[in-house]
């Protein structure tokens, strides 16, 4: 399944009691209209308000059924915040997760105050400097250890990630980082950014930066960026049951 969906209404991606989630919200639409006991794996988990413009799913079921008329389907059934682009047949030992060899992501600030736009952009009125910026994320690539990113009371066994894109960009009147690694930790892209903002404002010395990508505990970093201007952009398989379009295209 490659869908979308709006983080705002949802406590993110990945089931709690008692919360309204997305992975919830999917499986409760499939067990209803599939007649199955069945569940949906994510290709990652997101925070609370982060969204998802292309983002893989798979799920497991025993009896034949109409792909295209399942997802007509699951549109009519699921709320307005989710949007089913698409659900093929996947290989029997496809993982949504496991099989992932890369994900993206971006974040989008706003140098000036907009009337419109703003639960998918962060607005950011304090002056920056975009150089101190690119050089931040350039040194991100060359980072393995983000245990200074890492929320607290994570249950990794290593903070360990290798990075493929990491990028500042204007586009838009918009300023936007990319970044695309094997994994992710949690809450480790707002943690990023929020530090790499706190460096081009001048909070932060550029040295501490290239510290803390060498390690270091959660409260060394900065504040964390909110989760609204933070999108799931896609990802990437070996074997892709969607021909690449689960891709991210910045």
């Amino acid at each position: 399944m490659r869908l979308a969906f709006h983080g705002a209404p949802f406590s993110g991606w990945q089931i709690q009691t008692r919360q309204r989630t997305v992975q919830g919200e999917l499986t409760n639409a499939l067990r209803s209209l599939t007649k199955e006991d069945t569940n949906i794996i994510g290709a990652g988990r997101t925070d609370a308000g982060v969204h998802g413009k292309n983002y893989v799913a798979h799920f497991d079921v025993l009896n034949e059924f109409d792909c295209q008329e399942l997802s007509f389907k699951l549109n009519r059934f699921l709320p307005d915040r989710i949007s089913v682009y698409e659900i093929n047949k996947a290989d029997i030992d496809f993982h949504a997760r496991f099989s992932a060899l890369s994900r993206s992501y971006s974040y989008t600030l706003r140098e000036k105050k907009h009337a419109f736009g703003n639960d998918l952009v962060c607005n950011y009125t304090r002056e920056l400097d975009f150089e101190i910026l690119k050089s931040c994320s350039e040194l991100v690539k060359n980072a393995k250890n983000f245990s200074a990113f890492e929320k607290k009371g994570s249950d990794n066994t290593n903070s360990i990630c290798e990075i493929y894109h990491s990028l500042w960009i204007r586009k838009d009147n918009s300023i936007i980082f990319q970044i695309r690694a094997n994994r992710f930790l949690r809450n480790m892209v707002r943690s990023l950014v929020g530090t790499m903002l706190e460096t081009a404002n001048g909070k932060r010395d550029f040295n501490d930066w290239q510290s803390l990508l060498k390690g270091g505990e959660r409260s060394d970093s900065g504040n964390s960026a909110p989760a609204h201007g933070l999108v799931f952009m896609g990802v990437n398989y070996s074997k892709s049951p969607f021909d690449g379009r689960e891709t991210a295209k910045y």
